[in-house]
């Protein structure tokens, strides 16, 4: 064991422990659950990095000797090759970062003063003076979630751009299927299964258009900010040189917010991308369910769909199920990370790794989710056109040709007759003497009552209003 002392006193640590005595006293005071840090090491890589822009930065402006800015840049190297993982362990419920902040700190002092010295401890390299120079935690974190959050945002749109694919594609395969619509789950009026899908399709393309434009205005940072956004104790040169550094290291267009007062007091930012990251998972949530109720059955609900070419593989429905489940959860997270957004206090947004957390929780899930279901679900849509064909054809709806040709009440006559003789709209016509067998046929084809242009023409044709 090795001493370690602080302004309230001193504690014992493993030898093997990098963290320090500020990392061991938030694990004791914080010790809520068992989500640590050393769960998401993007977070880690994104201190790391900021880590040694920032060390590098106070060896060009002379504030940090070069010797010392070198061991905490290879100590920064180090953890960013995936060494240490288990060096993180403060739990992800507190505050906006200072217990992160002083752990990455003292990984990178100890394993600095390490390379200089031999041993772990602050006879070189304090975890304060010099790792964490021209930083405070409030300005250090939410840069941190800047960039983390830029790379997330990378991969969900990589994931929506799958889907979207599938879609298309079963857009295309499936596209001529005339299907019956359904408003309030009641019977409508025809449409294209490409027609159909094709609102999915804008919706996952709108959405990923959304998300890749507030990615390019995400990776903002606040450093030289530090404690409420003045940044006392910022060395001179430091902020002419930061960004500069920070964008190279990560090879991100990191740039500087103009305003740091409104990066350190306000999360609209990580509302807006959890408004968003909700968007897509409702879009995929509302996509699977509706490929479960379009498929259900197979004998006794609509079946208009097979999650498959035979029998419904319970996988899909499974995999739908699931994403539904994501979404909600999506959802649940979007409402906490707004009622953190509007915790705020007057110079400080608190609760920033509540937001972040439930943030990445989001993207990992919708990322994955939004594949699964083009994988499981969508590329294995087929249509059972027969069943669609006399669905559409046996619905009351398409009384709606004779109202717009003869007026609502002929229309509505039709539809008493079909329905209480059991007839199709078509048939029903004929009987009532509404139209010619030629002119039913025409008027009551579902494919037609598909298409716009061919449906106005056949209004102007027989229109007797």
């Amino acid at each position: 064991m090795r001493k370690e002392k602080d302004g309230l006193g001193e504690r014992l640590l493993p030898d093997e422990a990098y963290y320090g005595i500020q990392t061991l006293r938030a694990m004791e005071n914080f010790a809520i659950s068992d989500n640590t840090f050393a769960h998401y090491p993007n977070i880690v890589r994104a201190m790391a990095e900021i880590k040694k822009a920032c060390a590098l930065t106070n060896k060009e402006i002379g504030a940090l000797p070069a010797d010392i800015a070198d061991a905490i840049a290879t100590a920064c190297d180090e953890v960013l090759a995936g060494r240490y993982p288990d060096q993180f362990p403060v739990n992800v419920f507190r505050g906006c970062g200072t217990s992160i902040n002083m752990n990455v700190n003292e990984v990178l002092g100890n394993r600095a003063n390490e390379l200089l010295t031999g041993h772990k401890g602050a006879d070189r390299v304090h975890p304060n003076t010099h790792v964490n120079m021209c930083q405070s935690s409030n300005d250090v974190f939410p840069t941190a979630a800047s960039l983390v959050l830029y790379r997330e945002t990378g991969g969900l749109l990589d994931a929506l751009a799958t889907l979207e694919a599938a879609v298309r594609e079963r857009m295309e395969a499936l596209g001529p299927v005339v299907r019956i619509g359904r408003t309030c789950l009641q019977d409508a009026v025809p449409l294209t299964f490409g027609q159909s899908l094709s609102g999915y399709a804008s919706l996952l393309e709108r959405t990923g258009t959304q998300i890749a434009a507030f990615r390019k205005r995400s990776a903002t940072g606040i450093l030289g900010a530090t404690a409420v956004g003045t940044g006392i104790g910022v060395q001179p040169g430091f902020m002419q040189r930061i960004y500069r550094n920070l964008s190279s290291i990560t090879g991100l267009p990191v740039r500087r917010n103009p305003n740091p007062f409104d990066g350190m007091q306000n999360s609209d930012g990580a509302m807006t991308l959890s408004a968003l990251v909700r968007n897509a998972a409702a879009a995929c949530g509302k996509i699977a369910r509706d490929c479960l109720l379009l498929s259900s059955g197979p004998e006794c609900g609509i079946g208009e769909l097979r999650l498959g070419p035979g029998f419904p593989d319970p996988d899909a429905l499974h995999v739908c199920k699931l994403v539904i489940q994501i979404a909600h959860q999506v959802g649940a997270n979007d409402w906490a990370i707004g009622m953190a957004a509007q915790s705020g206090e007057p110079d400080i947004a608190p609760s920033g790794g509540i937001k972040l957390i439930a943030l990445l929780e989001s993207l990992e899930l919708t990322r994955n989710a939004a594949p699964l279901l083009a994988e499981a679900c969508v590329q294995r849509l087929e249509a059972d056109e027969e069943r669609c064909r006399r669905h559409a054809e046996e619905s009351m709806s398409l009384a709606t040709m004779a109202s717009a040709v003869r007026g609502y009440a002929d229309g509505a006559r039709l539809v008493r007759t079909a329905w209480g003789a059991g007839l199709t709209c078509r048939e029903a016509a004929v009987r009532e003497g509404l139209f010619s067998p030629d002119a039913a046929r025409e008027l009551f084809d579902v494919r037609t009552l598909t298409d716009r242009p061919r449906m106005e023409r056949l209004i102007r044709k027989y229109r007797k209003i």
